[in-house]
This record gives structure tokens, C-alpha cells and sequence, in this order.
């Protein structure tokens, strides 16, 4: 749970508070990583389930469970799954979420039970096997936006995610490329390196296409970007024509800031 464009001191003061806090914060900003569950449903699992994740008003600390210190660590495309498992979980008023996040592209869930209260050795299966069967859900649904999905490794990460996200996550990746290559370059080394052009080419071409393949309720999810613009990308004629100034342009300025609002 980490605000997309906070500062580092930001990060460092938001992880000092409860994750209630911490979801209150931003749910009023508005900042949140794409990849995060959002503060509204965050808070309506707090507000509908406050005993079983009672550790969302404890002080992280590193003597704190890890829910206090990372609240819902996964995406919310499986808002869904963890909100019918959370009711499964409520029936027994003496659990409590101890962590849950995604491992290895899977939902994990670990819950304790009140020491005090007698165990229920029927009542702990069906837990159990509620659990179960989430983390298996969670094996072919997208983290990020709920849909089905496969699961594969994306980067240094194993994840679950649909092909519209898949590509989503290989734009990313394309801008941050950019980045790398133009490092330590101004626009007269750009201009004179012929390689490095053809290789902005080439990932911008690569950014059309992979704009191209999502469709509209991908789009209605990301409103800030500009659409239109990178479907004309795809053309790889009219980015091979494209002025020096205006291929430096987007490569230092748009694609940043597409890199960002992915994240």
C-alpha cells in the first residue's frame, strides 16, 4: 500500500501510521500505484470485517504482525475473492487476519484464532478450505484488474495478470527501456547517435502496438493517458519520419510520465 508518486520521506511517514490511517490518507489524495488494492475497498473490508483484520488500527512495528506494517499486499483485481473470503473467515468471531498478500503469483492467507477460545476442529477445515479455494481463484484471476488471467513471470516477478495487462506491464517496461537508454545523453549526442535512434524507434513502434491491444474497459481504467496518441505509434512509417526534436520530445517528457502513471 505505497501512494504512486509520494516522495520517499512521504513513503517513510505514511508506513510509520496504521494501515487505517494510512488507507484514510489516501483515500482522500487520490494516490495510490495502479497495482495496489484501492482505499475504497480497503475500507469497506475494514469497515464490514473489523474483527478479522483488527491489526489494520495496530501500530506497525517490527514486533507488529505483517499485517499491521503491509495491510491487503496485493492488487485489486482480487478484491473480489479476498472480500467472499473475508465473509467466509467472519463466522468465527476469534479470527484474525495475520497476513495476506501474493507469493509466487498466488494469493497467501494466514490467520490465527484467539488462544482462549476452544478450538473447533470442523470449524478450523472449513477455513481452511475457504481458504483454499481463494488462493486457487487467485492462480487464474488478474491482480490487477479482476479478469481471468494466466500466470507467468513478468520481469524479476511471478504474477497473475490478463493479456491486456500483460501488455499494460510491457509498456512499462518499454519506458522504462527509454529511460535507460537515453541516460547521461542531451539531444546533440541523441541526434549524432544513429543506433540509439533506431532503437527509440523501435520501442516506440513496440508501444503502438501494445497500446493497440487494449481493449476499451482497459482504457476506461486509464483515463489519464492519451490513447489516441500512442495508437498512432503504431505506424511504423509515421515514427520513422517523425523530426529528431519530436522523437527526443516524447522519449524524454511522455514517456516518463506513461511510465509513471503505469505504476
Amino acid at each position: 500500500m505505497k501512494g504512486a508518486g509520494s516522495s520517499y520521506d512521504e513513503l517513510v511517514a505514511l508506513r510509520s501510521k496504521t494501515v487505517f490511517e494510512r488507507t484514510t490518507l489516501l483515500a482522500a489524495s487520490g494516490d495510490r500505484s495502479r497495482l495496489d488494492m484501492t482505499a475504497a475497498h480497503v475500507l469497506s473490508l475494514l469497515e464490514r470485517f473489523p474483527a478479522l483484520y483488527r491489526e489494520a488500527w495496530a501500530t506497525p512495528s517490527n514486533a507488529a504482525r505483517p499485517f499491521a506494517r503491509d495491510g491487503f499486499d496485493v492488487g485489486d483485481g482480487w478484491f473480489k475473492l479476498v472480500d467472499r473470503l473475508s465473509a467466509k473467515l467472519a463466522v468465527d468471531p476469534s479470527n484474525h487476519i495475520d497476513q495476506l498478500k501474493e507469493k509466487w503469483g498466488r494469493l497467501a492467507v494466514y490467520f490465527e484464532r484467539e488462544e482462549s477460545v476452544p478450538r473447533d476442529l470442523s470449524l478450523d477445515a472449513e477455513m481452511e478450505a475457504a481458504i483454499n479455494e481463494a488462493e486457487e481463484e487467485s492462480e487464474r484471476t488478474c491482480l490487477v484488474c479482476g479478469e481471468p488471467g494466466t500466470i507467468g513471470k513478468r520481469g524479476r516477478w511471478v504474477t497473475v495478470l490478463c493479456e491486456p495487462c500483460v501488455q499494460l506491464f510491457e509498456i512499462a517496461e518499454t519506458c522504462r527501456s527509454i529511460a535507460e537508454r537515453l541516460e547521461g545523453l542531451d539531444l546533440a549526442a541523441f541526434s549524432a547517435n544513429e543506433t540509439i535512434l533506431d532503437a527509440i524507434r523501435m520501442e516506440l513502434v513496440y508501444l503502438g502496438h501494445a497500446a493497440a491491444g487494449q481493449p476499451p474497459a482497459s482504457r476506461a481504467r486509464l483515463p489519464g493517458i492519451d490513447w489516441e496518441r500512442l495508437d498512432q505509434l503504431r505506424e511504423t512509417k509515421a515514427v520513422m519520419v517523425m523530426p529528431v526534436g519530436d522523437l527526443w520530445r516524447f522519449a524524454i517528457e511522455e514517456a516518463s510520465v506513461l511510465g509513471r502513471k503505469l505504476r
